[in-house]
């Protein structure tokens, strides 16, 4: 819980400066309806901060894995997701680079989301930080998490394009 970080949307700003308008009028010309709605409104904003952080608060990322492949081709990295509690967790985000996947976590426990990331060199692919991130449930505030995988994954040297054919016969049988 303490590693999740909550910040406002654009989108939210332009909701938090239109509630600050409406109190402001409101509060101006002495109007009880209007101010009983502004800071209604601004009760489901605070609510919706809430639910954004217990989106991903209880998730637990249990493998993260991937095939060996070539370089210059695309990785698959499988990251396994799953909940603790029978909270639904829809519209769940990573983000690796410039890769993005989507998740639902509703019906099941457990699910598993591929993230497709581009190979240019061969060797240990040391993965940095994968965000997990959200903005449910009315897109107001933007929760996310980082998550910094131990497993290094393996990156093959490509072939040659225009290999030269290998020879035959030029040795003796064994």
């Amino acid at each position: 819980r303490r590693r999740i970080y909550v910040l406002p949307t654009r989108f939210g700003l332009f909701v938090t400066v239109l509630l600050l308008a409406m109190l402001l009028g409101a509060l101006n010309y002495n109007n009880n309806p209007a101010l009983l709605l502004a800071l209604l409104l601004a009760t489901v904003a605070v609510a919706s901060t809430f639910s954004a952080h217990l989106q991903l608060s209880g998730l637990r990322v249990d493998a993260v894995s991937a095939e060996p492949v070539q370089a210059g081709t695309t990785m698959r990295l499988r990251i396994s997701l799953s909940r603790r509690d029978t909270r639904a967790r829809p519209g769940l985000e990573l983000r690796y680079d410039d890769a993005i996947a989507f998740g639902h976590l509703v019906d099941s426990d457990q699910i598993e989301v591929d993230l497709d990331l581009a190979t240019h060199r061969r060797g240990w692919l040391d993965l940095e930080r994968i965000r997990i991130s959200t903005t449910q449930p009315l897109g107001l505030v933007r929760a996310w998490a980082w998550v910094w995988p131990d497993t290094p994954l393996l990156v093959y040297a490509a072939p040659e394009a225009q290999a030269p054919a290998i020879p035959e016969g030029a040795g003796d049988p064994l």
